[in-house]
């Protein structure tokens, strides 16, 4: 960057270290100043009810010590070449030439192998750039695992949602697409916390206390980096196996892109099986008795029922997991539990109810949320229709009796309207309109969700940024930004997955392109997108599919 006097200085973050390079030749900089965000007087006071002592201030920075956790030092060190800036004991410069060599070496390489969209768009072509780069930072595989917000909690307010991380659709929507993009090694840091000892011993605990079994494991929906329920204990928190079976398609998303059999035996596998022997105990007689269908309760008109029998996304999961146990087992050469194959014989696709067709003055049957449940309003969380996506579980060719009840689930939904969505919805939505072939809706959608969920830092923020289409959480809507602006990752990742998927999606190893582009975006060209098998896929749109 060029200051205002002329001089030029460069900031290279490490990314081994926890420390910051202030390269300033000319010496231009007098001083760096550094201050924690208890300096805000609402994350002071946050901290203060939770018993963390005012910070100490440093000649050179600022130190601070935490109830049970460890301290932290946070410092600004002149230097020969300008600053360095590091946190406790990370500011051993010695190997800052081979810090910044490999820094641009590794964002090179990355930049290199990620998938690539290119629109007539200029605007939208410069926001997919730029959350590659953010998931990529977020993600990055010698780091920490990322949560609802990765580093980057806004400092003037408390960390939103305890910090933690949402398994119900969030941590999924972050990680979801980096399989696809090339760099499914971004996925690892995340299978290390689900793997560590005390998340492990978090699920089995779950698992064993619901059922009293020791070979299932049991994810709630938030939850620390001990795999252990935060903030709050409900039937929504608890009673949605969904958060695992979500999760293990991650898992088997790396082993498809990569073809790792190490990780499939070793990795993958032990976590799908468990995920899916906490299923198997929910059902009687090949059906779910009762489960919840995520978020659902708290839009229910009649704030009553919570839960019900056969969610349908949850049919679409226990489906998708024996899909996934019956191939992998044949890979590994494991034998199957014969309860997988009875599931897809007798496990219903999804529930059926019967609704009311207002055009047509007729009654239909439709994709229902439970047994008896149709969806009722507008809901946010699209799991009613999970059968499409995540899971994808129903057949290549369906009979014509459930292509017209997806088709009427399909014209419900969008009848319903999405003035209660919130930032992650979107992409989400548009994904299932990519797949049922919508091909204008995706881009209709993602014009409005530019102007009211992406702020002026090219950031997805939770809330509206003002009140107009939608009117999600609309009481906090008029509310100062410092009171209401919340960045979260779900939507960057969810952009990047609903993007990919607008210009190229495998199914039944079938690819299907440019099927949620529209006409009027003739010129359109993915580079590099990675497929199941590991191949790679560059496809060019121009008025038609030209070039694969």
């Amino acid at each position: 960057m060029t200051l205002s006097s002329g001089a030029s200085v460069s900031l290279v973050v490490a990314l081994k270290q926890n420390i910051m390079y202030v390269d300033d030749p000319s010496h231009a900089i007098t001083r760096v100043s550094l201050h924690p965000a208890s300096d805000f007087p609402k994350v002071r006071d946050f901290n203060g009810k939770r018993g963390v002592a005012p910070y100490e201030l440093l000649e050179d920075g600022w130190r601070i010590v935490l109830p049970e956790d460890p301290g932290m030092t946070f410092r600004a060190v002149r230097t020969d070449y300008g600053f360095k800036v590091f946190t406790d004991s990370d500011g051993d410069d010695s190997s800052r030439a081979e810090q910044i060599a490999f820094a641009a070496d590794w964002w090179g390489k990355f930049c290199a192998k990620t998938a690539r969209v290119t629109t007539p768009d200029a605007w939208w072509n410069r926001f997919y750039d730029f959350n590659i780069y953010k998931l990529g930072a977020a993600t990055c595989p010698f780091g920490k695992a990322s949560g609802l917000q990765g580093p980057w909690h806004e400092e003037y307010q408390e960390a939103k949602w305890s910090g933690d991380f949402h398994f119900n659709v969030n941590v999924q929507m972050i990680y979801g697409p980096l399989a696809q993009l090339g760099v499914p090694e971004h996925m690892l840091p995340l299978f290390d916390l689900i793997e560590s000892p005390a998340f492990q011993s978090a699920m089995k605990h779950n698992a064993r206390a619901l059922f009293g079994v020791d070979d299932a494991l049991w994810q709630t929906h938030a939850v620390d980096d001990r795999g252990i329920q935060c903030g709050w204990i409900s039937m929504g928190s608890v009673m949605d196996p969904a958060c695992g079976a979500w999760t293990a398609l991650l898992y088997y998303d790396y082993w498809r892109t990569t073809g790792d059999i190490t990780f499939l035996r070793d990795r993958a596998y032990p976590y799908i099986y468990g995920i899916m022997r906490g299923y198997e105990e929910m059902l009687r007689d090949f059906n779910i008795p009762l489960a919840i269908s995520a978020e659902y309760a708290c839009s229910n008109p009649d704030m009553t029922t919570v839960a019900g029998r056969n969610p349908s996304y949850q049919l679409a999961a226990i489906r998708r997991l024996a899909m996934i146990l019956i191939e992998i087992s044949a890979v590994l050469k494991r034998e199957e539990r014969p309860v997988w194959r009875q599931i897809l014989d007798r496990v219903p696709a999804y529930s059926v109810v019967g609704g009311y067709d207002y055009y047509g003055g007729c009654s239909e049957k439709r994709i229902g949320i439970w047994e008896g449940q149709d969806l009722a309003n507008c809901h946010r969380h699209h799991s009613h229709l999970g059968s499409i996506w995540p899971f994808d579980s129903l057949p290549e060719h369906p009979d014509a009796e459930m292509e017209e009840i997806v088709a009427n689930s399909i014209d419900h939904w969008i009848a319903m309207g999405f003035g209660q969505w919130s930032e992650w919805c979107i992409p989400w939505a548009n994904i299932i309109y990519t797949r049922m072939g919508l091909h204008e809706a995706p881009m209709q959608l993602f014009s409005i969700w530019r102007e009211i969920f992406i702020n002026e830092g090219l950031c997805t923020v939770y809330l509206p940024r003002m009140l107009s289409l939608i009117a999600h959480r609309r009481h906090d809507i008029a509310k100062p930004k410092a009171d209401n602006e919340v960045m979260q990752l779900d939507g960057c990742g969810g952009f990047l997955d609903a993007f990919t998927q607008m210009c190229a999606y495998s199914r039944f190893g079938k690819l299907h392109l440019f099927q949620g582009m529209p006409d009027k975006w003739q010129d359109v060209s993915i580079e590099n997108l990675l497929l199941p098998g590991g191949k790679r896929l560059s496809a060019q749109r121009n008025g038609k599919t030209e070039l694969v």
